[in-house]
């Protein structure tokens, strides 16, 4: 074999392995563009099944319905807190699986706030919503970071 045609076979043999490389670099961006994908159709499809089960609840239809016109959280029963609180457990559930993701970096900051999420200050700040949250120690419900992060930058109390 010539020196020359040694020379070019290697050419070409790197050439093969930096389209290899290539194409497996441009597989992995196509694949974590489609777990991204995933990830903000799973945050959507939270939102839609948790907003399907509330509203066909009679008694959280009732108890929205009070708060939105006025009702304070301390006038509801006894009961009707404890309803309030694991429909607010849920809600800011979601929340924590989105913020999870966003540290994982599957999803970005502006997928925390789509669909209901981190720009829903109007449940999150709701008068009834914060009664709800200062009432109950949350230091032992929830993660010290997500905690952090909830009520610094998504109920403002801090």
């Amino acid at each position: 074999m010539s020196p020359n045609r040694a020379k070019l076979q290697q050419a070409v043999a790197a050439v093969g392995v930096i389209a290899s490389l290539a194409f497996v670099g441009w597989e992995i961006r196509q694949n974590t563009a489609v777990a991204r994908a995933a990830a903000v159709q799973g945050i959507s499809d939270q939102i839609i099944q948790w907003q399907t089960e509330v509203i066909q609840d009679e008694h959280w239809v009732r108890i929205t319905t009070f708060l939105q016109t006025g009702g304070k959280y301390a006038e509801l029963s006894q009961e009707d807190q404890i309803r309030y609180q694991w429909v607010v457990s849920a809600t800011v559930r979601i929340m924590e699986n989105r913020f999870r993701q966003m540290q994982l970096g599957i999803i970005s900051e502006d997928d925390l706030a789509a669909g209901g999420g981190a720009a829903n200050t109007w449940w999150f700040r709701s008068e009834h919503f914060l009664d709800s949250w200062q009432s109950r120690d949350q230091t032992i419900r929830w993660n010290p970071e997500f905690l952090e992060f909830m009520e610094t930058e998504i109920l403002g109390l801090r």
